[in-house]
């Protein structure tokens, strides 16, 4: 059974596709069981967008993970991330499918995700702290070299992103414009030019938040569900930095040094990154009230 809201995103965002996926995943799954000697350990796992997760065992009897994603642009490459991380500071890749974007995967125990407010005493300032630094730690030990193995598919590059950024930006729309602001808008084309000349490129990571790192006993943390992406450094701060600026409790100047600090990264082409995020959030934001929210969480990172 495919959780409900893995259903709904699925036939929100892929429509036709989405359904014929879903029609034909009973089918994916049995021959993914086949091919790799696999039974169901469980219900799938809900509270995801568009891949069907489920617990299974390995013939040895070993507990892992069965991930069948909709694949789409931003997770086409997460096998390649993985098979590239090899366990150091994510989660194990042990099969891929090229055929179906399926992965067989090391189970994360107990799978607590770092977001929990159970974790290093709930809400207070310092357990927000220790959860970046824990996040930074992981994130900068992921990032390296893309060494592509055969096979695999190939990582998107954040020069794209900019790219469609600028096309974006420079032919706004009315709505777009009244969202963003004239000012923002001229000075997201001014940060795309800034970080169109990218240092080192590594494999970064465009969804760097808490939720996407869970306990584990190989480790302590782990990461899963990459979203990888030739970039530099920085740009696995834009994420990170956006997320905590959006929704606390830390922001400003003294967030953007833990998190540059974290990555060993430039502190200002981290927070360009995290500002071209934000005006991408602004310019997709339909209702005012969280328009305003987002708008003045933006404001207090332009002025640290």
């Amino acid at each position: 059974m495919v959780p409900s809201s893995v259903r709904r995103d699925v036939l929100s965002w892929f429509g036709p596709a989405g359904q014929e996926w879903l029609d034909g995943l009973p089918k994916t799954v049995w021959s993914l069981t086949r091919q790799w000697s696999l039974r169901l350990d469980g219900p799938p796992y809900g509270g995801g967008s568009h891949s069907y997760v489920v617990p299974v065992r390995r013939r040895n009897g070993e507990r892992a993970v069965l991930k069948v994603p909709v694949r789409d642009a931003e997770n086409a490459a997460e096998p390649t991330a993985l098979h590239c991380y090899r366990g150091e500071g994510a989660v194990l890749l042990h099969e891929y499918d090229p055929a179906t974007g399926a992965m067989l995967m090391e189970q994360a125990v107990p799978g607590n995700r770092l977001k929990s407010t159970r974790f290093f005493g709930h809400k207070t300032p310092e357990a927000a702290w220790r959860r970046i630094d824990i996040a930074c730690g992981l994130y900068r030990r992921l990032w390296r070299p893309a060494d592509l193995p055969e096979g695999y598919p190939e990582l998107p590059k954040a020069t794209d992103m900019i790219d469609r950024w600028r096309r974006a930006y420079t032919e706004a729309d009315a709505e777009t414009r009244r969202r963003v602001g004239e000012a923002r808008l001229k000075a997201a084309l001014e940060r795309c030019d800034a970080l169109e000349d990218q240092p080192e490129l590594g494999i970064g990571n465009r969804d760097t938040h808490l939720g996407n790192i869970v306990s584990a006993e190989r480790e302590p943390w782990l990461v899963i569900d990459p979203k990888p992406c030739l970039a530099e450094r920085a740009f696995d701060g834009g994420y990170l930095l956006f997320t905590h600026q959006l929704h606390g409790p830390h922001s400003g100047a003294e967030l953007l040094a833990a998190v540059a600090d974290g990555l060993g990264a430039d502190a200002r082409r981290v927070k360009d990154w995290a500002l071209l995020r934000f005006t991408e959030h602004l310019a997709g934001t339909a209702e005012d009230r969280h328009l305003d929210l987002a708008s003045e969480a933006m404001r207090h990172l332009e002025e640290a």
